[in-house]
């Protein structure tokens, strides 16, 4: 069977009707790279979506972030977290928003979703220092790197009327069922919405390769994923995907680590992981 084609069209069309978190992510990071930038400019961005706000605010009454007095503003919730921090919060409320359903046609219960989101983030953000990548983009990219999965999941049940990978997928790897099935990858899918969002290239780039990084690839796919592989073997894994996560020598070399930085990152994020998953629970 030949595979209908998903055009631009309809994949932007669909994501139109996504939450607009990632979006108000993206433009966090160009304001966070302004000198001149303060919270004031931050709350300012954040009162476009009021839904964003709430998440933000309740994330920031969590045990994930002290005790003490409740914030009641989003003024009182960045204070109290601090301008540092601000985009790690904001990217766990994002998350939060966006996964927040189900992935019927991928068989991945929103709970997961966020799980396996948050744990390659946060391994992607304890190694990036280490081999000179910005840990903001590295977190980004682990945080967002199953946005395709979210926007072709939203194309059913329209024309495509994509079966579920569990009852169709018959063991093989996600990319090759969804090219057989829609036409596109989730990866190639991601990569499409993440730069209409006006994502940074390095972000999409890294998304786009890092189910298979080539050996011109760059250092951050790699790193994704090892990243992926780390949450997998963590205990979050996502249908389908055990298969891209082999760790090679060639991958370890392309992003310059070694099987001790990434067990230490395994352990440092799963600290984080537990803090971060009981503020968005």
């Amino acid at each position: 069977m030949i595979a209908p084609t998903v055009s631009r069209e309809a994949l932007l069309h669909v994501v139109k009707n996504l939450p607009a978190a990632p979006r108000i992510l993206a433009q966090l990071g160009t304001l966070l790279l302004d000198p001149n930038s303060d919270l004031t400019d931050v709350v300012d961005l954040l009162r476009h979506d009021s839904a964003l706000t709430a998440r933000v605010i309740r994330v920031s009454n969590s045990a994930a972030y002290g005790a003490g007095s409740r914030a009641g503003s989003i003024e009182e919730a960045l204070m109290r977290v601090g301008f540092n921090e601000v985009y790690r919060l904001i990217g766990l409320a994002a998350v939060a928003q966006v996964a927040e359903d189900s992935l019927r046609n991928y068989g991945v219960s929103g709970t997961r979703l966020r799980e396996n989101s948050l744990f390659c983030a946060f391994i992607m953000e304890i190694l990036a220092p280490a081999i000179d990548l910005d840990a903001r983009a590295a977190y980004t990219a682990g945080l967002l790197r199953s946005t395709g999965k979210i926007a072709v999941d939203r194309l059913a049940p329209g024309p495509l009327h994509i079966r579920n990978y569990a009852a169709s997928g018959q063991g093989r790897p996600l990319d090759t069922w969804e090219m057989e099935t829609v036409g596109i990858d989730n990866c190639a899918a991601a990569a499409m919405v993440l730069g209409e969002w006006r994502f940074p290239q390095p972000t999409i780039d890294a998304i786009r390769e890092h189910y298979r990084p080539h050996p011109t690839a760059t250092p951050m796919a790699a790193l994704l994923n090892i990243a992926c592989g780390a949450a997998e073997k963590a205990g979050y894994p996502l249908p389908g995907e055990i298969t891209y996560w082999d760790v090679t020598p060639a991958k370890l070399e392309l992003a310059h680590v070694d099987s001790d930085m990434i067990e230490r990152a395994i352990e440092r994020a799963g600290y984080q992981f537990e803090r971060a998953r009981e503020a968005i629970s």
